[in-house]
């Protein structure tokens, strides 16, 4: 790897991280939308896991992990004081059915789609590469062969 600009290697790396942090957000926000845990605390004041998941009808556990990465990401608010979460109005403005065709967390359900895809893809992809090889090895033997 010789001579590596370091600040260029600093700042393609800082931009990794940032997009592999964001595909995982995005994951975790489909799953906010698709438990409705969006639409739950839209309707709540500030409150603890607990609380919340007994709202949502959810395992409490899960529910606080789902929310420490919603903090993490800053979609949600953590109050350490009474270990409360809250999801801003302005931010379930963008992720409830409140919004509309504006809603964000059902455009989020587009990257597990991929996710689930990408085996397939990659497939075709390899397929579509040895096909386009053995034409170009079968058209190739013809030039040479018909010159």
């Amino acid at each position: 790897m010789g001579d590596l600009d370091r600040e260029r290697l600093a700042r393609f790396g800082q931009r990794m991280t940032e997009m592999l942090n964001g595909g995982m957000l995005s994951l975790m926000t489909s799953i906010g939308q698709q438990t409705g845990l969006f639409e739950v605390m839209a309707r709540l004041e500030p409150e603890t896991s607990e609380r919340i998941a007994a709202a949502a009808g959810l395992n409490e556990r899960y529910v606080r992990e789902w929310l420490d990465t919603m903090v993490t990401g800053k979609i949600v608010e953590y109050s350490p004081n009474g270990r409360t979460y809250f999801l801003p109005a302005e931010h379930a403005a963008l992720l409830t059915r409140a919004a509309g065709p504006d809603n964000l967390a059902v455009l989020a359900q587009t990257v597990p789609l991929l996710a689930e895809s990408r085996k397939a893809s990659s497939t075709a992809f390899i397929a579509a590469a040895e096909t386009a090889g053995k034409f170009r090895t079968a058209a190739q033997g013809q030039s040479l062969a018909g010159g």
